[in-house]
């Protein structure tokens, strides 16, 4: 069994829901659902029952709940005490947009420092990266570190991007809410997503539109082509200058971009390698 596929199963006995747990867990409902069924294949029985009322676990179900409680918890304080044998350098897990807008004066001095810089397109592909120990330390959304054991460190707070074709009737808004874009097609990318995961978690109640593109280009040649709009973290706005596009800002919400971390001391020995003029952005 897929020791990623735990956090899975004790997210849907939570939720008593697969379709709720997977919004959680930012992966498909088939997906979650396909998940569940191999670890009562594991087991070679069933962990659930059904009802039009939910998913709940049954007598079995609650044993293998119990245990995989232990397990989980006995995984992320071994991976406390593995990390804290400290090398002396780490492994850095980054975002595309800081990456490239945030670390290009400060290149050559990463690669001094830091073993290895991974790339994802996303905080949640990184977090499962730093627990499965492959790095040390990440930049992402703070507002996804949901574990206790996880230490973090604000570097810059950044305002969410409404991105639009310039005849569209939001170019005449001084100031773009929420609720404005209600009637518009959303584009994102495929969960999982920073920005989809802000969207489900703060406008659970808003019935947006939302479509999803494999990639910010697919996304971008919709929007120039007033098929609709897209969100995006302020970062990434600079490859909208040369296209055309109009930007403004999300009303009200912005998200916080720091590092994040199982042990405190490897957040300030990377903060001491950081240019300054990160901790300046947007604030």
């Amino acid at each position: 069994m897929n020791i990623n596929y735990i956090e899975d199963f004790i997210k849907v006995t939570e939720t008593k829901s697969i379709n709720n747990a997977s919004q959680l867990l930012n992966i498909s409902t088939p997906a979650l659902s396909k998940r569940i069924k191999h670890i009562e294949n594991y087991f070679n029985c069933d962990l659930f029952y059904r009802t039009s009322k939910g998913i709940f676990l049954t007598k079995t179900g609650e044993i293998v709940l119990a245990k995989l409680i232990e397990v989980k918890h006995t995984l992320e304080d071994l991976k406390i005490e593995t990390q804290s044998i400290h090398a002396s350098k780490v492994r850095m897990g980054l975002l595309p947009s800081f990456s490239l807008y945030k670390l290009e004066n400060a290149k050559d001095r990463l690669k001094q420092d830091i073993v290895d810089i991974k790339i994802e397109n996303n905080t949640q592909v990184l977090l499962k990266h730093l627990s499965n120990g492959d790095i040390d330390i990440i930049t992402g959304d703070i507002s996804s570190t949901k574990s206790k054991k996880l230490y973090h460190e604000t570097l810059y707070s950044e305002k969410y991007k409404i991105v639009f074709h310039q005849n569209s009737a939001l170019n005449e808004k001084e100031n773009i809410f929420i609720e404005d874009l209600l009637e518009y097609k959303i584009f994102l990318l495929n969960p999982p997503c920073d920005t989809l995961a802000f969207i489900k978690n703060t406008f659970s109640n808003l019935k947006l539109n939302i479509d999803y593109k494999e990639n910010i280009e697919s996304i971008l040649a919709s929007v120039k082509t007033g098929l609709g709009i897209t969100i995006i973290p302020q970062s990434l706005a600079t490859r909208i200058e040369s296209m055309n596009l109009s930007l403004k800002s999300l009303k009200n919400y912005h998200r916080e971009i720091g590092l994040i971390s199982y042990d405190f001391e490897t957040i300030n020995n990377v903060l001491n390698i950081l240019p300054k003029e990160i901790f300046q952005y947007n604030k």
